[in-house]
């Protein structure tokens, strides 16, 4: 992982689906090479980062902002649906997965995939999965998993889900 005199400052998730970690060390730049590591190995094809010296001429801590495209466990219990206006209320879901959406994968590859990710760390197959927007043509349930982890997905519209993403979750 990353280097012993580096820390990490901040783990978010935004509401757009990126990852955001910080990095910071002090005297030289963040190692960027260690750093790719705390992106998962699903995630890496869409890794960005960004460097800068907080204080060039004296402190010299150095930041390193590692962004990707998220595609695991997620915490929504912060996240707000303001599709109503405005008011905002909360998410169907405390936990689930969220999943970006890679060019040239469809809805269900991509729902099975995270449904798959949901089983293994959370115990139990996901009943539901949400997408911004419903496909042309896209049906309401969508089959996922296989042998006892086979079961159909209820696809619902979810303002509050990110574009080219689809989340997977049990509701409530």
């Amino acid at each position: 992982m990353i280097n012993t005199d580096e820390k990490v400052v901040s783990d978010l998730v935004f509401w757009t689906g990126l990852h955001r970690v910080e990095v910071i060390r002090f005297g030289r730049p963040v190692d960027e090479e260690a750093a790719m590591l705390l992106a998962p190995d699903v995630s890496r094809e869409t890794v960005t980062m960004y460097d800068w010296i907080e204080d060039p001429e004296g402190l010299k801590l150095h930041h390193l902002f590692v962004n990707w495209k998220e595609r695991g466990a997620v915490d929504f219990s912060e996240m707000i649906d303001k599709s109503d206006g405005g008011q905002g209320r909360a998410l169907p879901l405390r936990y689930g997965v969220l999943w970006w959406i890679a060019p040239g994968e469809t809805i269900s590859f991509s729902a099975d995939v995270a449904a798959t990710v949901h089983k293994r760390r959370f115990g139990a197959m996901p009943s539901a999965a949400w997408v911004r927007k419903l496909p042309a043509g896209a049906q309401g349930l969508i089959e996922v998993g296989e042998g006892d982890d086979h079961v159909m997905l209820e696809l619902r519209v979810g303002e509050w889900v990110p574009e080219r993403f689809v989340v997977v979750g049990i509701p409530g």
